[in-house]
């Protein structure tokens, strides 16, 4: 095995086995792994209902039988000893025939011995290999009618071509691009026909000069083109040949032709291929036996609960595995998921650490067990590499981690429970290799996400007096408080992790609103968990902006979902003044005269724009003036000038756009937003922008207000949609159509 170094000079004292969710320098025997990184035993078909007594004493079928599915769920099977096709409605599951014919004979629609049945996806046809007579038959799905016929329509007619007519067709199969394969038991080949009808001569050519195929019983197709692959039991070397679309085998390591299940299968009939395995049933074992479709196409195991013959299989578009057990009996449906394989084993390359020897402390496993499923764990350390310990690849073995060297954690090698943290209690050593070994009930399977391997261990040994640490006493000592030192091990990893529970980044979701209320946030419950994570980790920041107009914007923005005008009349707020006399400055010349004098700019002190008037005086109380009795007061020198402001230096305004609030629930959260963000003295103006002038509030020509136009020229006696019409009734006016007291009135 080749050598794993896990760290060169790391500092902790451990590190995780699965990385990445790859396990990376791991081998898997009868195991999957997901792509979340979890292990457990590879799936098989599973019976989803109670096996049939008169199936487990069925007797084998002499030859392959057909098994359809058409596009609305309905099933399709042969009866070739009783000369029937039935159907089993895909509503109501009733089976009825298919085809009325009651007699055996060899005119157009009459059957001998039907067995293989294709449903075609270019056309609503069924097709049936009409073994009996040598021909292939073609039926209307829906009328039910015969549509064509391929091969001779006379029976005992010579068939002297052999690559033009059938000699008992057994077994039909399609491809995505049309193309109809028929398998010709009596002459050995596979005939190929294109979406036309054709027959491709040099496709059955090709299978004939390979020489492979002896006994040919049944087929089937995978892939689409180039990658299009034809799969065909061949009961004379009780293997399954692989070749591809023009009909050329496909080699195996070693060149010669690939064969699927040799030394495996005893007597094959049925099959069926999808994209992760490939189903083959065997009557001698009364099994189905599924291999994994791939490179190596390995053996995985029987479908659970089925013990049976078996005439013909085949998968529908739900993943569901079908299978006729023979005769007229109504097939028998297998979930292809939920079964799985009773045993499984995984073992690990060397592991080195540094290079150095280092004290193999403790392996943590992460186990999920379900049903009577368990696993198992094994290691062995040493100091040199090439000192592997051998595992059993058998998959009949019962303890592939048979090699003495392997040292069964937790017990008494006959124990078997999931013991998911374990003390090695080895000698100081470089090297190290872990094994574990699952097993299920075929239902269930347990699962191992990870593995962490621990060494060079600081334990509760430092904490006692130095006469504990004797060598004699040490070995049983460090086993003994390692005992209660993982009592505590949640616990104080637990407190090692608390600062995870204050970054809002690495907290779990579950402690966002526990984490929200340290920093006093009111989570709004429609947030999703990023938005909710990303404001949490804003709050300090923002909390450091509480009570100016851009900690407010912030506030708006976040917690109500709009961008707000904020305002504060205050900052534009001066006095208004008259022009005054420019005073010049030292350096300017004295000797102007007094008439000339130059006025200062008066563009800052507009009155209603950029001034105001003082609602107080600024020097308070005036006698004379503004001085009241019992109602004035006397100002300093630091207060003068502040009455002027004093109505104004607590108000802001906030303005928001009319299409922001189209929500119902939006403007209470802006005044609860505002409510809670606010210093505690100002008052506030909440002010809805709508395309209308407000003096004061909006009046921006082209933003925020609408200038209507010239009004329309009124028009005397004429009342036309869109103008305006002076009130009251017409006047008259002399004219050829002009009646007193009728239409027109003096005075």
């Amino acid at each position: 095995m080749s050598s794993l170094v896990h760290s060169e000079g790391r500092e902790d004292n451990f590190f995780y086995l699965n990385r990445d969710n790859e396990w990376p320098g791991f081998h898997f025997q009868g195991l999957e792994v997901a792509a979340d990184g979890v292990v457990h035993l590879q799936r098989l078909p599973l019976l989803v209902e109670e096996l049939p007594k008169e199936v487990e004493t069925a007797e084998e079928p002499d030859g392959p039988a057909g098994l359809e599915i058409d596009v609305e769920g309905n099933l399709y099977f042969t009866d070739p000893a009783g000369n029937h096709v039935w159907k089993v409605d895909g509503c109501d599951g009733e089976v009825h025939q298919f085809l009325c014919r009651e007699e055996i004979g060899d005119a157009p629609a009459q059957l001998n011995t039907p067995r293989g049945l294709l449903i075609p996806a270019f056309r609503r046809s069924l097709l049936v290999a009409d073994s009996g007579n040598h021909r292939v038959q073609l039926f209307d799905l829906n009328s039910r009618q015969l549509a064509d016929i391929w091969g001779p329509t006379i029976q005992g007619q010579e068939m002297t071509d052999q690559l033009n007519s059938f000699d008992t067709p057994w077994a039909l199969e399609s491809d995505t691009d049309g193309n109809v394969y028929v398998l010709d038991y009596g002459r050995a080949v596979i005939h190929k026909f294109d979406r036309a009808g054709e027959n491709v001569l040099s496709f059955a050519e090709t299978i004939l000069q390979t020489g492979i195929l002896s006994r040919p019983a049944d087929i089937a197709v995978h892939g689409s083109g180039q990658t299009t692959r034809i799969y065909v039991i061949d009961q004379g070397h009780n293997a399954v040949f692989v070749f591809d679309r023009n009909g050329n085998p496909i080699p195996d390591d070693t060149g010669q032709p690939l064969s699927i299940g040799a030394g495996k299968l005893s007597s094959p009939l049925g099959i069926a291929v999808s994209e992760e395995a490939i189903y083959v049933g065997d009557n001698q074992l009364r099994r189905i036996l599924t291999f994994r479709n791939g490179m190596n196409y390995e053996y995985v195991g029987e479908a659970i609960g089925y013990r049976g013959p078996v005439a013909a299989l085949t998968l529908d578009s739900t993943g569901s595995l079908f299978v006729h057990t023979g005769a007229s009996r109504k097939p028998l449906k297998l979930a292809v998921t939920e079964g799985y394989r009773t045993q499984g084993f995984l073992w690990s390359d060397t592991i080195v650490v540094d290079r150095h020897k280092v004290n193999w402390h403790r392996l943590q496993a992460r186990i999920a067990k379900r049903g009577t499923g368990a696993v198992r764990l094994f290691v062995h350390t040493a100091n040199d590499e090439s000192d592997s310990p051998q595992v059993d690849l058998n998959s009949e073995s019962l303890n592939p981690f048979s090699d003495p060297r392997w040292v069964p954690l937790a017990g008494s090698p006959d124990l078997f429970s999931s013991v998911d943290d374990l003390f090695i209690n080895s000698e100081p050593s470089s090297t190290f290799w872990v094994g574990a070994l699952l097993r299920g009930d075929g239902q269930t399977t347990p699962s191992l996400s990870q593995l962490r391997l621990e060494f060079n261990h600081s334990s509760y040994l430092k904490h006692l007096p130095a006469i504990y640490t004797e060598k004699d006493s040490t070995r049983f000592l460090l086993r003994f408080l390692s005992l209660f030192e993982s009592f505590f091990d949640e616990l104080e990893e637990s407190i090692a992790d608390l600062p995870s529970l204050l970054d809002p980044q690495t907290v779990a979701g579950d402690f966002l609103s526990w984490l929200g209320g340290w920093l006093a946030l009111d989570l709004d419950r429609n947030w999703d968990e990023q938005t909710t994570r990303r404001i949490i980790s804003r709050a300090f920041e923002m909390y450091g902006r509480r009570g100016t107009v851009e900690g407010l914007q912030e506030c708006l923005s976040v917690f109500a979902g709009l961008k707000a005008l904020i305002t504060e009349p205050i900052l534009d707020a001066a006095w208004f003044c008259l022009p005054s006399p420019a005073e010049p400055c030292a350096c300017q010349s004295h000797t102007k005269s007094k008439s000339n004098k130059a006025w200062g700019e008066t563009e800052n002190s507009i009155l209603g724009v950029t001034s105001m008037l003082a609602p107080g005086h600024p020097q308070g109380a005036v006698l004379g003036a503004t001085a009241t009795l019992d109602n004035s007061n006397l100002l300093t020198n630091e207060e003068f000038g502040a009455p002027l402001f004093a109505e104004l230096a607590h108000r802001f305004t906030v303005l928001v756009y009319q299409s922001q609030l189209n929500c119902a629930e939006t403007l209470p959260k802006i005044r609860a937003a505002i409510e809670r963000e606010k210093p505690a003295h100002t008052v506030y103006h909440l002010c809805t922008i709508q395309p209308r002038m407000r003096v004061g509030f909006q009046a921006r020509v082209g933003i925020d207000s609408v200038v209507g136009g010239l009004p329309s020229q009124a028009s005397l006696g004429i009342a036309t949609v869109g103008e305006e019409v002076l009130g009251g009734e017409p006047q008259g006016f002399a004219g050829p159509h002009t009646r007193v007291g009728i239409d027109t009135r003096v005075g």
